[in-house]
């Protein structure tokens, strides 16, 4: 992947507001009216595969890429997502799906990453 050209300025503090995020499943989600994805990472292929369903649930569309800034974009490029909350959510699907296929991790949608720690933790009892 090209090495994003950035320019840095020094930023200034000036907080009007601090505003706490929260979410309620129950109560805020809604639907995409266009439809929904389904993501799979394909290990032997080493990619992500996404299929993109209408609200029947008939798959329509089919989209393979190995990083989620290619499909994010595409995404956003074909006007298939609607909602900006469906947006926000494919980009933390889609990234999760990406370290899994990058670090030989189990990918399962809508469930975190299980990443496993290499070196072991001894815990001593305190004195």
């Amino acid at each position: 992947m090209p090495k994003p050209k950035y320019r840095f300025y020094k930023q200034k503090e000036r907080i009007v507001q601090v505003i706490r995020a929260t979410y309620n499943s129950e109560k805020e989600w809604t639907q995409d009216p266009k439809g929904y994805f389904l993501i799979r990472i394909d290990s032997k292929k080493k990619y992500i595969e996404v299929g993109f369903s209408n609200n029947q649930h008939i798959i329509t569309k089919k989209f393979t890429c190995k990083y989620a800034v290619e499909l994010y974009h595409t995404l956003a490029r074909k006007k298939i997502i609607t909602r900006f909350e469906h947006a926000a959510y494919l980009g933390k699907e889609l990234y999760k799906a990406e370290l899994a296929l990058k670090y030989g991790l189990l990918y399962r949608q809508d469930f975190p990453l299980q990443i496993p720690l290499k070196v072991k933790v001894k815990l001593e009892k305190e004195s």
